[in-house]
């Protein structure tokens, strides 16, 4: 098992960042890493969603639960099928007098427990990578 928290103080607004992370259909033209990423079903604020994704030697899809408050400003995705027994993930935006505090948690635990060592060592850096990505993207639109 593996339990993360990432934060990072962004220069945009809570709600770009929010609209950026929610928009999980352009995932696979800006984040490394992701080759696709589509909508299966929504109903309302919650979506089903598959996203592919190849790290280091290892690739495959996986597909979530997505749930998103757009009043708190919070998204809340836990796995439904993959490579995982189980992953559940928040994110919130926080407004901050330098733009927007954006928090991420993770609680993975992997079906390959080789994989689950590799990735556990390196998981930080990765959400780090994610998160400059989302900025980046950030910059484009705003």
């Amino acid at each position: 098992m593996i339990e993360i928290s990432y934060k990072k103080i962004l220069k945009f607004s809570p709600k770009n960042i929010y609209d950026i992370v929610a928009d999980i259909e352009s995932y696979s033209q800006f984040i490394p890493g992701c080759f696709s990423s589509k909508i299966i079903s929504k109903e309302g604020n919650i979506i089903e969603a598959k996203l592919g994704v190849k790290y280091l030697i290892m690739s495959g899809e996986f597909t979530s639960r997505v749930t998103f408050d757009p009043r708190k400003l919070s998204i809340v995705s836990e796995g439904i099928n993959g490579p995982f027994n189980s992953v559940f993930t928040k994110w919130s935006f926080d407004r901050n007098d330098n733009g927007v505090l954006v928090k991420v948690s993770i609680n993975l635990d992997l079906s390959n427990k080789v994989f689950e060592l590799l990735l556990k060592k390196n998981l930080e850096k990765v959400f780090s990578q994610v998160v400059v990505s989302f900025e980046e993207r950030a910059d484009i639109l705003y």
